[in-house]
């Protein structure tokens, strides 16, 4: 899971042209992940995109570039998934297997 959400993040920041070693990528998304596990937060919503914004503009990424990179890779790993999730859970209250 961790590596495939590492590829996602170094995608998401070749979507806004961010051209970064692979290695100095995977380590700011990596750091950035385990400060916001800290955070006292759902999912570290608030903390995840705060760290990982500051650890790609800290390497030297462009502000805005690292902004709309970290919100594109939370809206497909974080915000998408919740509403197959949701569709799930109607259809099994449904049938009764839950």
């Amino acid at each position: 899971m961790t590596i495939s959400y590492t590829f996602a993040m170094i995608a998401a920041l070749d979507a806004f042209g961010v051209d970064l070693p692979i290695a100095t990528a995977a380590l700011v998304y990596l750091v950035g992940s385990a400060v916001a596990t800290a955070a006292p937060t759902p999912g570290g919503l608030g903390a995840t995109e705060a760290a990982l914004v500051a650890g790609y503009t800290a390497v030297g990424v462009d502000g805005s570039a690292a902004f709309a990179a970290v919100m594109l890779f939370r809206l497909i790993t974080f915000w998408l998934p919740i509403l197959p999730g949701w569709f799930a859970l109607v259809n099994l209250q449904r049938t009764g297997r839950l």
